[in-house]
């Protein structure tokens, strides 16, 4: 699990970075604000929450991997929502979404077959 746990913040670092410098070191609310959001901020911002929230799980001590599989499980529903929405079907809501199932896919990449 710790090479897992490595891949997953080298993995989360640059999803970070990644967003960070699509932004500019601002935050994605100010630069909707200044009628500045992009597509890429959003599809960064998409790849980088993922990544984050996996990453929390990996670093408890011992984790299980279903544990890990079963939020990737959960995060892919919630992107496939937005994606199927009536309602959130804005450039910014769906490059979100596929940010968010890219990381998904990237993820479960590393995991070990069970």
């Amino acid at each position: 699990m710790n090479e897992l746990v490595s891949k997953l913040i080298q993995l989360s670092g640059q999803a970070e970075h990644t967003f960070t410098a699509s932004t500019q070191g601002r935050s994605a609310c100010q630069l909707q604000k200044l009628g500045q959001l992009s597509s890429q901020v959003k599809y960064s911002e998409g790849r980088d929450y993922v990544a984050r929230q996996i990453l929390k799980i990996a670093q408890i001590d011992e984790p299980q991997l279903g544990e890990i599989t079963l939020n990737l499980n959960q995060l892919e529903a919630k992107h496939r929502g937005i994606k199927d929405s009536l309602v959130l079907t804005s450039p910014d809501w769906q490059a979100y979404a596929d940010g968010a199932l890219s990381m998904v896919e990237e993820i479960r990449m590393l995991l070990p077959e069970n």
